[in-house]
């Protein structure tokens, strides 16, 4: 299907500017988009704006530039996506740049701009929703694409998540484009959406500043200030607004003495006293200026001095909030702290409300009382104020001290204020720190109860009774050391639910006592606990090895190689215990044969040699069994790998083999075993001499 060819927009170029600069830019403009140079155009036009910003000529030379380029892409290069930039950046121009005047004035070329960016879109199909609206904006401002960045944070405000930082980013554009006004406006649409937030409010400050709207400025630095007491930008940015309102007004008290309230913010404080002193040269009467002096003796910490200026203002108006307020904590500070609480319950009896007085007077109390006093103290001069978050902040200054006891006792005075679980939580902390770990975890318990869905509350008893094991772990094992067995084992026990190191300084005791079977009892629930623990599983063995019971410990050995192959210590004593097994094996099995128990003997025969069958004894007396079962040849191949394996001790088995290829027919088989064993060095017995003479009598068998 053909697509629709998008429409080249042109809006009219209203006059000429004059200025040199901005004329050498603008005419360059002019002349590049004549010669259909877009590109060069929209650099030029912009580069006049910035000299200009408010130059409509310039701002309409750069619409058009952007149309004529955004028309090219899409009708000649079918490039949608750089035509819907050049269109976000006219409509960016046409809408939100300009005066709310000049906005109108283009109001009739906006529609068609929007249809071909719609278009542009559509074609490329992008996702107009204003999450995608706000992810796009900020790609094309990281590029640098600030005009079509700006137009496209505007679509984004129909997410409410997205409002507050659209504005900002597009104060931001305003500002880099040199817009300051604009910038201001959309500073202060974000400030609307997000009143609390200090970094945009400054910037706004400073942007109003900038503008000569010293008025509304200091009211932000103010406010500011109220948030963040030592801004040293806000600071100074006062400080220079102040004097030059100063040398306008130089006759203002009011502005001599906020000067000087600045500048001892700063920390200027001799400079500041020499504005107060001003201010109250240009009216005595102003007793602000006379606690400001007040405040800055304060900061000094000549307490004395302070107080005289308290007091020159007390003289006249002994109800003064302030000056009663800085002149109790002058007198804390001179450790005068009957007659500062005396002062905070005259603020208290004038503004029963105040917390600022009512906190200052506990805290002037803490230093003369003990903590149980002093919760009994604020209990009876609360006037029925809530004192909860007092104590509990006094509770957590006294826990980081390590003075336990004193916090736990805060503590429980606020626990019926407790709407989280974070108080139960501190004083179990401060229980288990006190080793008082049943009584931890039976305060965290009952939290639980309250506050189930609290994880801190089950992360506080996992660690308490974490705590708890280890320092009853640390006791054993401080009896363990010490060689008191029977004590480590009470100390062990003790610790419930049991645990695989409880287990396991149990088994030991018990070993180091010599108690096998208990050793192994407790070695076993240790085993339970942690079923995947070679060593755990060695140890059982290696006991069952010591008490001779081979059978169990084979078992639990081949357990501790199961789980670790490379468990050395198991692997030797298992080859050890399976050799001596089959040693005890053999010498049962050579009973049984001589008892002529031959079918219990092979059985036991076979399970040798299934270990191992390379035992030659084992081989012989299997041979010497299939010799009375008349099964010559599993007897002869018997003979024959034990005489292979042990020549020396069982020369008489070439007599045994001669012997059954005899009785077969196999006279030359025979002959040749006969005359072996009579050439061995064996004795001259009727063995050999039978064997030298039925040699004789086979030798025609071994001719052929």
């Amino acid at each position: 299907m053909k697509k629709s060819a998008i429409v080249l927009i042109s809006i009219l170029i209203l006059s000429n500017p004059a200025f040199a600069d901005f004329k050498e830019h603008f005419d360059l403009g002019q002349q590049y988009l004549s010669n259909y140079q877009y590109s060069g155009a929209i650099t030029e036009f912009k580069n006049a704006l910035r000299i200009n910003y408010l130059d409509n000529s310039a701002r309409i030379g750069l619409i058009n530039s952007y149309l004529a380029r955004g028309a090219y892409y899409a009708n000649n290069e079918k490039n949608w996506e750089k035509a819907a930039d050049d269109y976000r950046s006219a409509l960016f121009y046409m809408q939100y740049y300009p005066t709310a005047e000049a906005a109108r004035n283009s109001v009739q070329g906006i529609g068609p701009v929007q249809n071909n960016l719609s278009k542009c879109l559509s074609i490329s199909k992008f996702d107009t929703s204003p999450d995608s609206r706000f992810a796009k904006a900020k790609e094309l401002r990281a590029e640098g694409n600030f005009a079509a960045a700006g137009y496209e944070f505007n679509q984004a405000l129909g997410n409410k998540s997205n409002i507050k930082d659209s504005y900002t980013q597009v104060g931001d554009i305003m500002k880099l484009l040199g817009n300051d006004p604009k910038a201001a406006e959309y500073y202060r649409k974000a400030i609307s959406v997000s009143p609390t937030d200090i970094s945009l409010r400054l910037a706004y400050a400073k942007l109003l500043d900038k503008l000569g709207q010293e008025e509304p400025a200091v009211e932000e630095y103010n406010y500011i200030l109220t948030k963040s007491s030592d801004n040293k930008d806000v600071l100074y940015s006062l400080e220079r607004i102040y004097k030059k309102k100063l040398e306008q007004n130089p006759s203002d008290s009011d502005l001599t003495s906020n000067l000087g309230a600045i500048l001892q913010k700063q920390g200027k404080l001799d400079e500041a006293l020499a504005y107060y002193k001003k201010a109250e040269q240009l009216d005595p009467s102003n007793i602000n200026t006379r606690i400001n002096v007040g405040t800055l003796y304060q900061q000094k910490g000549d307490y004395k001095t302070a107080i005289v200026a308290y007091d020159s203002v007390l003289i006249l108006y002994p109800d003064n909030i302030n000056a009663n307020l800085y002149k109790a904590q002058c007198q804390a500070a001179l450790g005068q702290d009957k007659e500062a609480q005396q002062t905070y319950k005259k603020i208290l009896a004038m503004d029963p409300a105040n917390t600022a007085a009512q906190n200052e007077l506990f805290n002037s109390a803490k230093n003369t009382m003990t903590t149980a006093q002093f919760i009994d103290y604020v209990k009876k001069n609360s006037n029925g104020a809530d004192t909860s978050g007092m104590l509990y902040d006094y509770a957590l200054k006294l826990h980081k001290e390590g003075k336990l006891a004193d916090a736990i006792l805060l503590y429980k005075e606020v626990l019926p204020k407790d709407t989280t679980g974070e108080i139960y939580t501190n004083l179990a902390i401060a229980q288990g720190q006190m080793k008082d770990f049943n009584t931890a975890i039976a305060t965290l318990n009952n939290a639980k109860t309250k506050f189930p869905n609290n994880s801190e509350i089950l992360t506080a008893i996992k660690s308490i009774n974490d705590e708890a094991i280890g320092t009853q772990l640390n006791k054993a094992a401080d009896f363990f050391n010490n060689n008191d067995y029977k004590n480590a084992i009470a100390e062990y026990q003790k610790i419930q639910p049991a645990t695989v190191d409880s287990m396991l300084g149990i088994a030991s005791a018990y070993q180091n006592l010599d108690d096998y079977p208990n050793a192994i009892e407790y070695y076993k629930k240790a085993l339970e606990l942690k079923p995947t623990d070679t060593d755990i599983a060695y140890y059982i063995g290696a006991l069952y090895s010591d008490m001779g019971n081979y059978s169990e410990a084979e078992s639990y050995l081949n357990k501790a190689v199961s789980l670790n192959k490379t468990n050395q210590n198991a692997i030797d004593l298992l080859a050890s215990i399976k050799e001596q097994n089959n040693s005890i094996a053999l010498d049962n099995a050579i009973k049984l044969y001589d008892e002529q128990k031959y079918d219990e003997s092979l059985d036991l025969l076979n399970k040798v040699l299934s270990y191992n069958n390379q035992n030659a004894y084992a081989l012989y007396y299997r041979g010497m069994i299939y010799d009375a079962k008349k099964k010559l040849y599993e007897a002869i191949t018997d003979f024959k790998k034990a005489l292979n394996l042990n020549a020396s001790d069982f020369t008489i088995l070439n007599y045994m083999i001669a012997s059954d290829y005899d009785t077969l027919g196999k006279y030359k088989e025979a002959y040749s075993y006969y005359t072996e064993y009579a050439a061995a060095n064996v004795p001259d017995d009727e063995y050999k001499q039978y064997a030298k003479s039925r040699a004789e009598e086979l030798k025609q068998y071994a001719e052929k």
